[in-house]
């Protein structure tokens, strides 16, 4: 129950920052989505299927100002952090350089599969943002990761079984 309320304010707050602060980080107009990267990393540490509800819950949370087509972010979110979760299985997840390039591979992913969908829905989107947000979200993993493996790791946040 603490980890899943932990995970929550963490989502949330990764929300927020998103919306009140990186814009303000922004270099030439492009800004990392650092709830994606959470997602991404958490995944990564947790597997698949705990990747699967905080891709769900956080893709809602990103449609809500997403107006155009409600429920890409959900659909994609969650697409992502089961491929994050089936890389995090056979990787050691205490370094950080598979999860930094996994955050590139799965963010030009997640930016193809929205440029995609909104082409098909007619919408006008600019394929240069993919790329360049990209490399930043993989630059700001660099630091993000650490944190969050060892949040998850510590013994609090491990549910252990009891008979």
């Amino acid at each position: 129950m603490k980890k899943t309320f932990i995970t929550g304010l963490l989502i949330i707050l990764f929300f927020i920052l998103d919306n009140a602060l990186m814009p303000f980080l922004a270099i030439k107009h492009y800004y990392p989505n650092t709830l994606f990267i959470f997602i991404i990393c958490y995944s990564i540490v947790n597997g698949k299927w705990q990747g699967l509800w905080v891709g769900a819950f956080s893709g809602m949370l990103q449609d809500i100002f997403f107006y155009n087509a409600f429920g890409i972010n959900s659909l994609l979110n969650m697409i992502v952090c089961v491929i994050a979760g089936a890389i995090g299985v056979n990787i050691f997840k205490d370094k950080r350089f598979i999860p930094m390039i996994s955050t590139l591979g799965l963010s030009v992913l997640k930016g193809l599969g929205l440029f995609v969908i909104l082409f098909i829905l007619g919408q006008q989107t600019n394929y240069k943002n993919i790329f360049f947000n990209a490399i930043y979200e993989m630059l700001i993993c660099i630091f993000m990761y650490k944190p969050i493996y060892k949040l998850y790791h510590k013994k609090s946040m491990k549910k252990d079984w009891k008979f």
